[in-house]
């Protein structure tokens, strides 16, 4: 009959979690992540609350276009959602978007009688948006973690 025995050296995993490196590559998992979740958020049409029929109109009067989804008409916000090595990037009007805005005083906003009007606040960051795309991403961060830190 065989024994078997393993040894299990506990410190060095305690240590090699507990590193600058390992939270830097928790960061950047959480970040590719949650940026690439949040892309297909706004294509899909999640984003919360919806459009005014009164913004489907003026799109469909000046532009010619149905696009009915929330951030998702220019597809700039959705293409600036960047993962970096300090979090998720995104074009400076992503946080205006994310609070909620008065529409400023511009001649296109006075054109079309814009000025002032309220834009509610729509999260397009996924993780905070929906709680089950949020599980999702951390059981995906949690297996990408584990098979990194197996490598090393």
């Amino acid at each position: 009959m065989f024994k078997i025995t393993t040894n299990l050296r506990v410190d060095k995993l305690v240590k090699k979690i507990a590193s600058k490196k390992s939270r830097d590559l928790l960061i950047r998992l959480y970040a590719e992540e949650i940026a690439e979740e949040s892309r297909k958020y706004i294509t899909q049409g999640k984003v919360k609350p919806e459009i005014n029929t009164s913004t489907q109109d003026h799109r469909e009067r000046k532009k010619k276009a149905t696009a009915n989804k929330p951030l998702f008409f220019s597809r700039n916000l959705r293409d600036s959602i960047k993962a970096t090595n300090r979090g998720v990037s995104f074009a400076n009007y992503g946080q205006l978007q994310r609070e909620g805005y008065s529409v400023a005083s511009s001649k296109y906003a006075r054109a079309f009688k814009f000025v002032g009007k309220k834009v509610p606040p729509r999260e397009f960051i996924a993780y905070f948006a929906d709680d089950s795309i949020a599980r999702k991403i951390d059981k995906r961060v949690r297996r990408r973690y584990m098979d990194e830190i197996g490598r090393k």
